[in-house]
C-alpha cells in the first residue's frame, strides 16, 4: 500500500464503465495509475464502490483531488446536468470541498461552481490530455483510443485546436468516435463480412465486442481488460471464438481457429478504417497540422494509433514519453494529465 504523503495530487477520471485514478507527488513524479470497473448504468452505488476501492488501493485520501468525468451520460441519470450533479455529490461523500477541484474547459472549478456550470465540466477529460500533450508537442495529432471511445485532437501552436467541446459537436466533427478496443459491439463495426468465400450478414445482438477480436489477434491480454465480456465469461481465446460464432449464427467448434482469426481480422480492419477516416476528417479541418507533426498515442488501444500513424505517414510518439512513467499511466491519459496539470499549477 502506498503511504499517505503531503502535497500529492490524484486525478480521477470518472467514466460510465470505468474509474481511472492516477497519482503524482509534488515533484510531478507519477506514483501509480489504476483502472477499476465502474458500471455506472447500474446506479451510483457502482461509483461509490469504485471510489472506496481506489482509496483502499492508493491510500490517497489526503491528496488534492482533481475530478473529470464522462459518466454523466450514463442512462441512470435523467440528463447530463443531473449526471454531473449526482457524480459530484458522490465525490463529496469522500472528500471535503477544499480538497476537490473539478476540471473544466475554463480552468479549475469548485464542486458548487461545477454543478452550476455543468456544461463546462461534462465530458472534458480529453481536454486535460490535450493540454498536457500540447505543452510538450506544439503541433501534433493526439489520438486517445480507449475501451469505448476514441478522441482525435489537433494540437497547433501549443494549444488544442478544436471544432467543438460538447460530445454532439465532437461526434459531428470526427474529434470523438464511439469506437474502442474492448466494449464496442461488433454490429457497430460492420454488418456483414466475408466468411469462407461468401458474404454473410451478422446477428444484430450484443453477442461479441471488439475486445474478442483484439484478443484473438493477441493485441490485448486478458489482464488488460477490466470489463465483462458480452456473455459474462472470461477472455480466453476459446471464449472469444465462441462469442464470434454467435455473431455469425453458428458455433465456433464447427470451424477452425484460422477461420475465427480471419473474422477477427475483418472486424478490426473495419474499425481501423473508421478511425482512419475520422483522422482524415479532423486533419482536413486543421490544415496547419503539417505533415511532419507526429501522431501521439494514448489509451489502452495505443497499438491502433501506431498503425494509424504509419497509414497517415507521420512519426509516432507514445504518451508515456511525456509522463516518464510506467505503461498504465499512458493507458489512463486523462487521469494522469489531471494530476500533472494540477501539480504544475498548484505548486
Amino acid at each position: 500500500m502506498h503511504r499517505q504523503e503531503k502535497g500529492c495530487f490524484s486525478g480521477w477520471d470518472i467514466g460510465g464503465a470505468h474509474l481511472k485514478v492516477a497519482r503524482c507527488d509534488n515533484e510531478g513524479q507519477l506514483l501509480q495509475a489504476i483502472e477499476l470497473p465502474c458500471p455506472l448504468w447500474h446506479g451510483k452505488d457502482a461509483l461509490r464502490k469504485a471510489i472506496r476501492l481506489a482509496l483502499d488501493t492508493l491510500n490517497n485520501e489526503l491528496d488534492q483531488q482533481l475530478i473529470t468525468m464522462t459518466g454523466e451520460l450514463a442512462d441512470c441519470f435523467a440528463d447530463r446536468a443531473a449526471g454531473v450533479s449526482e457524480i459530484l455529490a458522490c465525490v463529496a461523500e469522500y472528500f471535503p470541498a477544499d480538497r476537490v477541484s473539478v476540471f473544466s474547459k475554463d480552468g479549475w472549478l469548485s464542486q458548487e461552481e461545477a454543478r452550476i456550470n455543468w456544461d463546462r465540466v461534462a465530458s472534458m477529460n480529453w481536454l486535460a490530455s490535450a493540454q498536457l500533450t500540447a505543452a510538450h508537442y506544439p503541433t501534433a495529432l493526439l489520438i486517445d483510443c480507449g475501451s469505448t471511445t476514441t478522441d482525435i485532437i489537433a494540437l497547433v501552436q501549443s494549444l488544442p485546436e478544436l471544432t467543438a467541446y460538447d460530445d454532439q459537436g465532437r461526434l459531428i466533427s470526427g474529434e470523438l468516435l464511439y469506437t474502442g478496443v474492448i466494449r464496442t459491439p461488433l454490429m457497430a463495426v460492420s454488418q456483414k463480412l466475408p466468411f469462407r468465400g461468401n458474404w454473410q450478414t451478422i446477428t444484430a445482438e450484443l453477442f461479441a465486442t471488439t475486445g474478442d477480436c483484439w484478443r484473438i489477434l493477441d493485441e490485448i491480454s486478458a489482464a488488460q481488460i477490466n470489463d465483462r465480456s458480452a456473455d459474462g465469461n472470461d477472455w480466453t481465446i476459446e471464449n472469444c471464438q465462441r462469442r464470434l460464432g454467435r455473431m455469425l449464427g453458428t458455433d465456433a467448434n464447427l470451424f477452425s481457429a484460422t477461420d475465427w482469426k480471419n473474422v477477427a481480422q475483418w472486424f478490426t480492419e473495419q474499425q481501423l478504417q473508421q478511425i482512419h477516416n475520422a483522422c482524415l476528417q479532423v486533419l482536413s479541418a486543421h490544415p496547419d497540422v503539417d505533415q511532419q507533426a507526429p501522431v501521439i498515442g494514448a489509451g489502452t488501444g495505443r497499438f491502433i494509433t501506431k498503425l494509424l500513424a504509419h497509414r497517415l505517414q507521420r512519426p509516432y510518439m507514445d504518451f508515456d514519453n511525456l509522463l516518464g512513467a510506467h505503461e498504465t499511466a499512458a493507458a489512463y491519459a486523462p487521469a494522469s494529465a489531471l494530476a500533472l496539470l494540477a501539480q504544475r499549477q498548484f505548486t
